[in-house]
């Protein structure tokens, strides 16, 4: 007559003991998701409040909020100069997307793209430059065909390599 059982009731694990990982997720171009690997590209971002004074290497693609006295080398990386972010350095990398403010020289691999409210001061070597409308650049601008930008080493070493053949 009286159920005596008592209900079957289930605790659930506490959300601050159990460790969770999120996947991240990263599209190529065309929208199709890559695996999940080692060598997954992930992006450092440099936040606006942040400044940084000294020489910034790495692998993975920067976007930059904050303010930058120094010099930027990511050879096979993408670099974005973010509204706002304040640069006084030289860069190197494979493209540079600029829609922020930048002092300095500007080596790339790929391209430049100077965005709407961009602005350069300053020398840009690259296969493409592409200056949108309403942005700013002054300097320099020297296009290569199909080839890694060289090193200021490497192109000492060819003049010299040419001075001594003729």
């Amino acid at each position: 007559m009286f159920n005596t059982k008592k209900p079957k009731t289930e605790t659930l694990p506490d959300a601050s003991t159990t460790p969770t990982r999120a996947k991240p997720r990263v599209t190529t171009t065309d929208n199709t998701q890559r695996p999940n690997t080692a060598n997954s590209q992930e992006k450092t971002i440099i936040s606006q409040g942040c400044f940084i004074k000294g020489e910034i290497l790495g692998t993975n693609d920067i976007s930059i909020f904050g303010k930058i006295d120094g010099a930027i080398s990511l050879k096979d990386n993408i670099l974005t100069v973010e509204k706002l972010s304040d640069i006084n350095a030289n860069i190197e990398a494979r493209v540079v997307n600029i829609i922020g403010r930048v002092v300095g020289n500007i080596n790339a691999n790929e391209k430049i793209i100077i965005h709407k409210g961009g602005f350069v001061t300053g020398d840009m070597n690259a296969q493409k430059v592409i200056l949108e409308d309403g942005s700013y650049f002054k300097g320099n601008v020297s296009m290569v065909e199909n080839q890694k930008i060289e090193s200021a080493a490497t192109k000492e070493a060819s003049k010299t390599q040419t001075n001594k053949l003729v």
